[in-house]
């Protein structure tokens, strides 16, 4: 079988494309984690009202577009560099995008935030995982 050898251009278009919808629907799928654990977990989720349990998912998806695209276009110019970003840079890139969403989108919870702010870097690390495991990025 005859390995594919991308550019660092290359890996960067695939890494933001990748980042932005797969970050985007792995927070939908935690959020509705987090939701069947309900009485636990209200203090650090922000209120959902009446909605059902998909349609408050496939709120989160939306909502969190944005700052994985956020996330994935501050990694950019590391992987144009080097193929590649470290953990951290990750972790780091993870926060300050969702950071950046909470001030432009804000939501009714902000004892929630500290939380959700370590979930989305955390989230980012995994992406980055599974982004060296598919090839994109260099380990």
């Amino acid at each position: 079988m005859r390995k594919i050898t991308l550019s660092n251009a290359q890996r960067a278009i695939w890494m933001v494309l990748i980042t932005s919808l797969a970050v985007a629907f792995f927070a939908g799928l935690i959020d509705l984690g987090l939701m069947f654990l309900s009485p636990l977990t209200d203090p650090v989720l922000p209120p959902h009202g009446g909605e059902g349990l998909g349609e408050a998912a496939v709120d989160a998806f939306v909502w969190s577009a944005f700052p994985a695209t956020v996330a994935a276009l501050g990694l950019t110019p590391f992987v144009l560099q080097r193929g590649t970003y470290s953990w951290l840079e990750a972790a780091v890139a993870g926060v300050l995008g969702f950071m950046a969403a909470v001030v432009i989108f804000p939501f009714d919870s902000p004892g929630a935030v500290p939380f959700l702010a370590f979930a989305a870097g955390l989230l980012m690390i995994g992406m980055r995982a599974l982004l060296i495991i598919i090839g994109i990025l260099k380990p």
